[in-house]
């Protein structure tokens, strides 16, 4: 297994399991802040697929995000230029899903194009690991390092609290 394939297999399960973590939830436990400075599920897989997708399109590819060639902002009536970085408490407490149906459309359509991304890389990841980006605020790194610190490792401690949240609504939280 190469570093790409590693990646592919973590990506595919991450993906899984915020599907399966929102996929019963009620319109309240979707939008629900609990308490202290923490935020909802809406905000949380929210600010997971925008990342991801300004992470492919924009930083790894030099195109726009689905999020504006779709006019998801507009469609969802969803903030257009943040993607939850750098964003007060107040903000990220007060984003709301009204309709999460649509939403996921937007997810799986980020998901598939992401997984056909790294399925496309023939080089076990030699290009991405050479290559430098910047990713704000992190500043410079090496390609690569932007699929599996931000696109991985940083949203499966998303999908932790999403998974947090889930039990404080009786629901199963995460199961390995």
């Amino acid at each position: 297994m190469d570093l790409i394939e590693f990646l592919r297999h973590e990506q595919k399960r991450l993906h899984q399991w915020m599907r399966e973590a929102v996929s019963d939830l009620t319109m309240q436990e979707w939008n629900t802040v609990p308490a202290g400075n923490g935020n909802n599920i809406a905000f949380l897989l929210w600010h997971s697929v925008r990342t991801e997708d300004n992470i492919l399109h924009y930083i790894l590819q030099g195109r726009a995000p689905i999020w504006n060639e779709g006019h998801w902002a507009e469609r969802l009536h969803l903030p257009a230029r943040v993607q939850g970085t750098g964003m007060s408490t107040d903000d990220s407490q007060a984003l709301h899903l009204t309709d999460p149906e649509l939403f996921m459309v937007y997810v799986e359509e980020v998901w598939r194009e992401y997984e056909t991304y790294l399925a496309g890389i023939t080089d076990g990841g030699a290009e991405l690991s050479a290559r430098m980006v910047a990713v704000k605020p992190l500043g410079q790194m090496p390609a690569i390092l932007a699929i599996g610190q931000v696109c991985i490792s940083h949203l499966f401690t998303h999908y932790g609290e999403i998974s947090l949240i889930r039990g404080q609504f009786n629901k199963q939280g995460t199961i390995i």
